[in-house]
């Protein structure tokens, strides 16, 4: 009859109704049996069972490729490597480089290493040649990594004014001469008449200077005073070596007041003193209180806020680009 009917009806209703219900419990456990499965074998479960903090396994994964991971979680925790993360100028492609470095100074800050090997330093001079972006107008760098062709002459080359300058005939790139002109005026005021000895150079004439160098000191030590022809700021023709009247000796000049005026100063006027005192290990150069460089105030105040060299800003910020 028809209730008999209703109730197999609804007897096999909430047969198919469990039925449903089972599946569906089996699909969330196994999910969460699947999830868990899947973690369990993730990068991240695995760097926090080996010990490294949430903050450094995020870190890990974002700058670490798969093979580098599987490389870390077969020796103990590695805080040497976090360390190199952290910096503030880390360089991805840098890393084991960084980390090659290490291996024989350890005693030598992530910091220093980073600075270093960013640089370049790590490299011998003059034989990790790499052509100047010369494209780069006035933050093109040149120095013993970085060189300028034999042929390469800037287009705005400019004669500077007898009153800026003393001996030969002086000349400089257009967008670094009205520069200096504005930081001159303002050095004026202070009280110091700055004055330039050397700007730029051809390669020919950089080839005298540093052969000249070379012939009297030996290249070692030549190397530590001048650039070889092609390797010279003087060649891009925004280097310019400054003294002040009452001062233009080499031996003295860091020791004046001018010099302290420009070193305090220059940058307002897109300068930077491109070989400090304490960083020769990162320009190769012995410091020259004298030689400053044109790299635009934006790159220049950077620069000075942060007390770093020309070759760091310029490994950090335009090298990758």
């Amino acid at each position: 009859d028809s209730s008999t009917k209703k109730y197999k009806l609804k007897k096999e209703f909430r047969y198919a109704l469990i039925g449903i219900v089972i599946i569906l419990i089996g699909i969330f456990v196994g999910r969460s049996i699947y999830k868990d499965y899947v973690y369990k074998n993730s990068y991240e479960y695995k760097l926090e069972n080996h010990g490294y903090k949430d903050d450094e396994v995020k870190l890990l994964i974002k700058e670490l490729d798969n093979k580098k991971l599987d490389e870390l979680l077969k020796t103990k925790k590695d805080d040497t490597i976090i360390s190199f993360l952290k910096e503030k100028y880390y360089i991805k492609k840098n890393l084991q480089r960084y980390l090659d470095y290490y291996e024989d100074h350890q005693k030598e800050s992530t910091k220093d290493i980073v600075a270093y090997v960013n640089v370049n330093a790590d490299y011998d001079t003059y034989e990790h040649d790499i052509n100047s972006d010369v494209s780069l107008n006035e933050l093109v760098i040149c120095n013993k990594y970085y060189k300028l062709s034999s042929d390469y002459v800037p287009e705005d080359i400019v004669d500077m004014k007898s009153k800026y300058y003393y001996g030969d005939v002086q000349k400089v790139r257009k967008v670094a001469y009205d520069a200096f002109i504005d930081m001159w005026n303002a050095a004026d005021k202070a009280g110091y008449y700055l004055i330039v000895n050397s700007s730029y150079r051809t390669y020919q004439e950089q080839e005298e200077v540093y052969n000249s160098y070379k012939d009297s000191y030996g290249e070692k030590e030549a190397d530590t005073i001048a650039s070889r022809p092609g390797y010279s700021e003087h060649q891009t023709g925004l280097a310019l070596d400054i003294f002040s009247k009452d001062n233009t000796s080499i031996k003295t000049f860091k020791d004046s007041e001018a010099y302290k005026w420009l070193k305090d100063n220059s940058y307002k006027y897109g300068f930077i003193l491109r070989y400090p005192e304490g960083k020769e290990n990162l320009t190769q150069y012995n410091s020259e209180a004298w030689h400053y460089r044109y790299v635009g105030k934006k790159a220049a105040k950077y620069i000075y806020d942060n007390d770093i060299t020309y070759d760091e800003y310029y490994a950090y910020f335009l090298a990758q680009q």
